[in-house]
């Protein structure tokens, strides 16, 4: 992937804070555009907290039906099996995107971002981020 190994993407604040604590290590996803091992994800709490709070690292990513789904990665889903069938109800195929180098970051607010990049609106799903948005998240996470 050359510009686009960065990306920032929305996750409930419940779950964004499951993963940042380690009791959540899968990410789950109806529909996600395709995403390579290594891609950095920045982690953007929904609202009410608005921000950028972690970034992580895709250590590799399953498509399957949502039952082999379960059976495979049920331990890192954070999520019970009645909350997993009622969000995959009448999906033929469930996206787990499996987290590693999980890390908090300096919360990095709409303003922030908008500075990072002009216009930024929060993704329904995922954003690709530029080289050059990828350095300023940096910056502003304080790695």
């Amino acid at each position: 992937m050359t510009d686009a190994s960065d990306a920032i993407i929305s996750i409930h604040p419940e779950y964004a804070t499951a993963i940042l604590d380690g009791t959540k290590t899968i990410e789950l996803r109806r529909r996600i555009p395709s995403l390579c091992q290594g891609t950095r994800l920045w982690i953007y709490a929904t609202r009410p907290t608005a921000a950028v709070i972690g970034v992580a690292t895709i250590a590799g990513v399953s498509r399957a039906h949502p039952r082999t789904i379960w059976q495979k990665h049920r331990s890192g889903t954070g999520v019970d099996y009645a909350s997993f069938t009622e969000y995959f109800a009448g999906a033929t195929e469930a996206v787990a995107i499996l987290l590693a180098a999980v890390k908090r970051v300096q919360p990095i607010t709409l303003g922030e971002l908008r500075k990072a990049r002009a216009g930024f609106h929060p993704p329904q799903v995922l954003v690709r981020l530029t080289s050059k948005e990828a350095q300023a998240l940096e910056q502003l996470a304080k790695f």
